[in-house]
């Protein structure tokens, strides 16, 4: 999947929804290490800051969550990720 920004809107944004399809359709599986935010950045071809922004946004909705010494990684709670398809879904 790759990362398709448009000018329309802010750039963080467009970045929480497009890792949100990416972590609800599967690509990254519950539980699993997410590259890092200079990986992510670099990916998308964003400012690391403006990935970091999206990623703690994640982080405090409770999709991701950080371990100090191992990185960022996709939430185990089933249930927030059938409350993120639900939002997505509602979006569409």
């Amino acid at each position: 999947m790759s990362w398709e920004l448009k000018p329309d809107r802010p750039i963080y944004a467009q970045l929480i929804e497009q890792l949100e399809l990416k972590i609800c359709s599967g690509i990254y599986p519950l539980g699993s290490k997410l590259p890092s935010v200079r990986d992510f950045a670099q990916e998308a071809s964003v400012n690391p800051n403006t990935m970091q922004r999206a990623l703690a946004k994640l982080e405090e909705d409770g999709l991701i969550y950080t371990n100090r010494t191992s990185g960022k990684f996709v939430t185990e709670d089933v249930n927030m990720i059938d409350q993120a398809k639900s939002r997505l879904a509602y979006e569409q």
